[in-house]
């Protein structure tokens, strides 16, 4: 219970459940926080490989207690395999988030926002798009804790779902440099051993493990439209495990590819996050407007 009152006032909670912030997909919350970076590796494969990293660096912060802003760069490093290398910026996105509903006694929290990507913004020789993009967004987040399962309620699900629109249809010859709307559904499935230690049962671990949450996070872009030349629904796979201190968070993922038009190598995705709400509470970490 101590834990749990601590950290209620960052991050997204709802009654007794603290929510972690998610690797491939947004958490359910609104609060003040940065990911300062969130890295990414990857081997394209084929008869050229080439590995990408990514370095995505976010900035969120809280307009109102319910309404916040979120800032999204990133810059990426292609390496051709006995080729050359080259890196550029990818397109700076923004997101607009409203914490809709909470409920406390059932661990659940649901939020709408809208995330708009600037197109021309980034390298588009170095894969950031030529026009932008919008995408309405629902989050969930429902923690079991509220359910008579014993030591299965630490277990909690978060949910996210969104329409990309594009500014620009990709046409039917593919060779005006826009894109195609897709489907984006995203889920993670969670087991918080702080939880288990709080407010189930205190199982005895070194207290390293009772900061531990093991999880898995499954991603899917499917697209739709009725283009000459459609492209493939990908579909991720990313197990690991986050940290979760009280300031700040680091976590771990592999990026195993769920289907072949994902790719035929597993990556890894690995994210350091500051909490601003517990680092500065009186100053950066407050929302700006106090209604």
């Amino acid at each position: 219970m101590a834990l749990a009152s601590h950290q209620a006032g960052a991050h997204a909670v709802a009654g007794n459940r603290v929510f972690p912030v998610t690797l491939t997909m947004d958490d359910p919350g609104v609060s003040d926080e940065a990911s300062v970076p969130t890295f990414s590796w990857v081997n394209s494969g084929g008869d050229t490989p080439v590995n990408q990293y990514g370095f995505n660096f976010e900035y969120d912060k809280t307009i109102t207690e319910n309404f916040g802003l979120g800032l999204n760069w990133g810059w990426n490093l292609n390496q051709v395999a006995g080729g050359k290398t080259a890196g550029g910026f990818q397109n700076l996105s923004l997101t607009a988030k409203y914490q809709t509903y909470v409920n406390a006694p059932h661990e659940l929290i649901i939020s709408v926002g809208v995330v708009r990507e600037f197109g021309g913004t980034g390298n588009i020789n170095q894969g950031a798009d030529r026009f932008g993009s919008t995408s309405p967004t629902v989050y969930m987040g429902k923690g079991l804790g509220d359910l008579p399962i014993g030591m299965l309620r630490p277990l909690a699900v978060t949910g996210e779902f969104s329409y990309n629109i594009q500014d620009v249809r990709l046409n039917s010859t593919g060779d005006n440099g826009g894109g195609q709307n897709s489907v984006n559904p995203a889920l993670s499935i969670q087991y918080s051993m702080p939880y288990l230690q709080s407010q189930v049962k205190d199982v005895g671990l070194p207290d390293f493990f009772n900061h531990l949450i093991p999880l898995v996070e499954l991603t899917w872009n499917v697209p739709t439209g009725g283009v000459v030349m459609p492209q493939p629904t990908t579909f991720t796979i990313a197990p690991g495990v986050i940290y979760m201190g009280d300031t700040w968070e680091v976590g771990v993922e592999a990026l195993i590819p769920g289907n072949k038009a994902t790719g035929n190598h597993v990556g890894v995705i690995a994210m350091f996050h500051l909490f601003f709400d517990d680092l500065f509470p009186n100053s950066l970490g407050k929302p700006l407007v106090d209604w």
